[in-house]
């Protein structure tokens, strides 16, 4: 009996599975059946890997690479399932046997991955003969070994399997508290009142969550994100900023629904094991084998955007104040003003537009129009088929022929056992070397209507559907051999591409019109309020983007912490990193740290920027597909054959530039967020603490400027970026620039409208090599500052410079430490200017460079010096920041 017949008999004994789809019976789902599916996966997978190691023969393909594979579908297919009960129908009799069932399959993958006789035999498999597809099969499988530790000694791997564990554990107590606080923080409103401006249908079912949980008056439970959707409706200011106070609240409240332990404790193991295998930061590590290339790559595109998107926000907020004769807009009033604006400016009422967005309208005859139009694909309601809660729809999908393609779950309505937001998974992968057929989910979290009300949604909500629908089709278009590589299983930073690129036939006119219809009258929707919808999406989009960069910024700011960081202060560390940024306490993160479930229990750890890197690619293909005439059937079948159909089989970016001939570019997703194309600066901002050096990110400060400098402080040219604040000098720059002439060296200080996040893009805009850029470090020795000026080009090892300077440890210093021991702010320190002196040690790596550039006393501001005035200015003790790994 070959291993793959004996995987799929493993799994028929666990679940027995639904008619012709390999569907688990969701009946059968119990805290015990789950804990010895579990036991079973994990022992088929450990027995079939003693069967590879022990066999004589010389290693194949087929014996080896393959049979490793198939011994790990069972584990994969429990996972698949566990995943799918987690995330919508978490009752409280599973909870405990979830979290054991994670902790089995992690330690046995992780015994797996570490197996070094079972790496070496993998790595033996001649390739020469091998088809591209098994020879990147070959290839993948060995990096996900390497990636795994599987080439470290015997105490690192041990280590590393304890990290694993660890994290696995984290992870499912981060989920957990996050869910306990979500539900807890819940609104409790007792006065209809103070829902006014909602519409009846969400009051009533708000009044409906209220009973459910057995309590009186209304209940709005939370999504996810900062922002709530009610926020936009809500008349009552009071109720808003309940609302947004609950949703920032979750997670740093004490007790068992706070995540900050777990968030300093996974951060700390993330970087340990980076630096185990190599990397100096978790971000070096995740983003490696992803298509952006490397963490300078991800902070770039991220920060390019901050400077447009900040000015569009501010003239959107100055565009409401005038409107409305408003001071100020407090944050949990922005949401709200903002569509009203557009409601008064555009003609659009969200209660009215709903009326037009029925949800089993818009998926039938909007969703699946287009697929159809697109793809030639149709769809079926499928009867008879068994899923985890009632409300779940069961769609066959036909291809072309009429040969059945998949299965589709979907899964509308929130409620206490789904966590929040909307996903798609991949119940079961296509694979030719399972015959399986796909099965995969999509789940939303709508408010459940009334007996005999209809289901509307919002314009954000409809985006949601199509963006999820998406998904959906990356995974039923699978066609790959290896279910490790199929449909969706693709990098991080790829993977929203074909969701985002689904966008953008909410509103086409070749799709709209056939869905967009009065749910009481079946009227379309009138062509001038279509225009106002689309011309009302570009206001708003500042603030948007804001959102969504500042939570993708503390992403990469957390995972770019070095081994032996540990940051227990949590929300402090938060505030610096937005703050430095250049970012406004205004607009909230969409996601704080204490509930960023992304990238603390989803995966997506390092890769949230992965939305905006994927939106480059979607724009792009959206406009090229309007080019060739919108739903062109002959284009979709090409574009699903060449990007969509391999999955992880072909690498990605390669597929994209073969197929359409080109790389996509930036200017595309500009148009799309109504952002102005950026305009190069005349140079960089900070070259202090960076997110990729120090988990820091530089940013502006704002005080009062100093005109007394001004002879000695220039600033860039103009630039046609609408809205951007002229560059202030500061009394910093002034003392810096008088410290230089007293060593004879003529002040050239320059400031730049913005800061600049990263090493990297700081030495792009200055035109030097990164390595040229000397950052300023503040450690801690003991609570004693420490200056560290290293180059841009690699990171301080911390153990080895505490042990060559003789203190105990070396640990990052807080924004206290920097700025009482400097008088500057971090992202802005430079090598002189402080109140007393520091001890100072410079990196001997930058005596390889002409010209240095450093940071001048403010987050935007540099200064280029030479080597030698760099030691003579600090009086510093030149040292290898490195240790020798020869």
């Amino acid at each position: 009996m070959s291993s793959e017949s004996t995987a799929i008999d493993v799994w028929d004994s666990l679940l027995d599975p639904q008619g012709d789809f390999s569907l688990p019976d969701f009946t059968a789902v119990t805290a015990e059946s789950l804990l010895t599916a579990a036991e079973a996966a994990a022992s088929f997978a450990l027995s079939e890997v003693d069967t590879i190691v022990a066999d004589e023969a010389d290693p194949t393909f087929a014996t080896t690479t393959v049979r490793f594979e198939s011994a790990t579908v069972p584990m994969a297919r429990l996972a698949a399932l566990v995943r799918t009960v987690e995330s919508n129908h978490l009752t409280a009799d599973l909870t405990d046997a979830v979290a054991e069932v994670w902790a089995r399959l992690s330690a046995t993958r992780t015994a797996i991955l570490l197996n070094v006789d079972l790496f070496h035999r993998i790595e033996q498999v001649p390739t020469t003969d091998l088809n591209s597809e098994d020879k990147r099969q070959q290839e993948l499988t060995i990096e996900n070994f390497v990636r795994a530790g599987a080439r470290l000694g015997d105490e690192e791997r041990e280590q590393m399997a304890t990290i694993e564990a660890e994290l696995t554990a984290l992870s499912t107590s981060f989920s957990r508290a996050l869910g306990t606080d979500t539900r807890d923080l819940a609104v409790h409103l007792g006065e209809a009142a103070q829902l006014t401006g909602l519409s009846e249908d969400q009051v009533a079912a708000a009044a409906a969550r209220a009973g459910e949980r057995e309590v009186d008056g209304f209940l709005l439970p939370l999504n996810n994100f900062t922002q709530q959707l009610v926020l936009g409706s809500l008349d009552d200011p009071a109720t808003r900023d309940q609302v947004l106070t609950n949703s920032m609240a979750r997670g740093s409240r004490g007790g068992d629904g706070d995540t900050r332990t777990q968030v300093a404790d996974i951060t700390a193991l993330r970087a340990l094991q980076a630096k185990l295998l190599g990397y100096p930061s978790f971000s070096s590590y995740a983003i490696d084998n992803q298509t952006a290339g490397g963490p300078d790559a991800a902070a770039d595109i991220v920060s390019s955007l901050i400077a447009p998107a900040n000015a569009q926000l501010s003239a959107e907020l100055d565009t409401v104040k005038q409107r409305y004769g408003l001071t100020e807009v407090p944050p949990a009033d922005v949401m709200h003003y903002l569509a009203k604006y557009r409601a008064d400016e555009f003609g659009v009422d969200p209660d009215e537009v709903a009326q037009y967005f029925e949800f089993d309208s818009v998926l039938t005859e909007g969703v699946f129009r287009a697929a159809t139009g697109l793809y030639g694909i149709t769809f079926a309601r499928r009867d008879g088929i068994v899923g985890w809660h009632d409300d779940v729809i069961s769609v066959e999908v036909t291809d072309l022929g009429g040969r059945t393609l998949g299965l589709i779950l979907i899964d509308p309505y929130a409620r206490d056992t789904k966590r929040g937001g909307a996903w798609m998974d991949q119940l079961v992968p296509a694979s030719r070397l399972t015959g399986h057929l796909p099965v995969v989910t999509l789940s939303l979290n709508l408010a459940k209507p009334g007996p005999g009300r209809p289901t509307l949604l919002s314009p954000t909500e409809l985006t949601t559907l199509f963006h999820e629908f998406g998904h959906v089709l990356h995974g039923l278009f699978a066609n790959s051999t290896y279910p490790s590589t199929a449909g969706t299983s693709v990098p991080r930073d790829y993977v929203e591409f074909p969701s985002q690129f689904n966008e953008m036939w909410r509103f086409h006119p070749q799709v709209l019109p056939h869905y967009a219809k009065h749910v009481d009258t079946g009227e379309p929707m009138p062509q001038d309020l279509v225009q106002a919808l689309i011309d009302s999406e570009a206001f708003g989009q500042g603030f948007s983007t804001i959102e969504y960069l500042a939570a993708a910024m503390l992403d990469l700011s957390w995972h770019s912490l070095e081994a032996g960081e540990h940051i227990t202060d949590v929300l402090s560390f938060e505030s610096e990193v937005l703050a430095a940024s250049g970012f406004s306490p205004l607009v909230p993160p969409r996601y704080r740290t204490t509930y960023f479930g992304h990238i603390f229990a989803s995966g997506y750890a390092a890769g949230y920027y992965s939305y905006l890197y994927s939106e480059v690619i979607a724009a792009w293909v959206s406009e090229w597909f309007e080019s060739q005439g919108g739903l062109n059937q002959e284009a979709g079948e090409a574009f699903r054959e060449a990007i969509l159909a391999p999955g992880y089989s072909v690498d990605p970016m390669t597929a994209i530039e073969q197929f359409f001939g080109v790389r996509p570019d930036v200017a595309p997703l500009l148009r799309r967020r109504g952002l102005a194309e950026p305009v190069a600066a005349d140079a960089a901002g900070s070259a202090g603490e960076t997110a990729d050096t120090e988990g820091e990110a530089a940013g502006a400060e704002a005080e009062a400027a100093d005109p007394a400098a001004a002879a000695k402080v220039t600033a860039p040219a103009a630039s046609d970026t609408p809205a951007a604040p002229d560059p202030k000098h500061h009394a910093n720059n002034t003392r810096i620039a008088e410290i230089l002439e007293t060593h004879g060296i003529v002040p050239r200080v320059r400031l730049f409208e913005e800061a600049t996040p990263t090493a990297a893009s700081a030495a792009e805009k200055v035109g030097v090599e990164v390595g040229a850029i000397a950052n300023s470090l503040i450690f801690s020795a003991g609570g004693d500052p420490v200056l560290i000026m290293t180059s841009g080009a690699h990171r301080v090892d911390t153990d080895h410079v505490a042990r060559l300077i003789g203190v105990d440890a070396l640990d990052r210093a807080d924004k206290d430490l920097v700025r009482a021991a400097t008088g500057q702010v971090i992202g802005g320190v430079a090598p002189v200017g402080h109140p007393a002196p520091i001890p100072t040690y410079i990196d001997v790596a930058l005596r390889g460079y002409p010209e240095l550039w450093a940071a001048a006393g403010t987050p935007n501001s540099m200064m280029p010096l030479t080597y030698a005035q760099l030691v003579d200015l600090t009086g510093g003790k030149e040292i290898d920041v490195v240790a020798d790994e020869s």
